[in-house]
């Protein structure tokens, strides 16, 4: 003989239906923005080592041309000025010492708990000679 379901297993199988659909929208709505920023840095290589001297041009594309009004850039955690230059952003008067960096290009997502779309590469700068 079967019976009836209590109220508690109601009300926790439908709590666990509202976990389970926030869940899967925050996951859905992360990929669809980092896929739709599709950011690539280009300039310098993840794990690259560049003389201090020969530091090459960097820029951010992004697989959406209008994502790059929205890009941030930073350096080391610090914020670098960028120039829209077609379709691509360029990082404009930066310095780097000798030693490790990180290059962080990143599009924020502006619905609260969904993930940035980002992209980080971490090089080195050496001293010539």
């Amino acid at each position: 003989m079967r019976s009836s379901p209590r109220r508690s297993e109601v009300v926790l199988l439908a709590f666990l239906a509202v976990v389970f659909a926030v869940s899967a929208t925050v996951v859905i709505g992360s990929v669809v923005h980092i896929e739709r920023a599709g950011l690539t840095v280009e300039g310098i290589e993840d794990g690259a080592v560049v003389m201090s001297t020969d530091v090459p041009d960097i820029s951010v594309t992004a697989g959406d041309p209008e994502i790059l009004d929205q890009v941030e850039v930073l350096i080391d955690d610090t914020a670098i000025a960028t120039h829209r230059d077609s379709g691509r952003v360029t990082l404009q008067d930066f310095d780097l010492a000798e030693g490790n960096h990180t290059l962080l290009a990143r599009v924020r997502n502006a619905t609260p708990l969904l993930l940035d779309a980002k992209v980080e590469h971490a090089f080195t700068i050496t001293r010539c000679g």
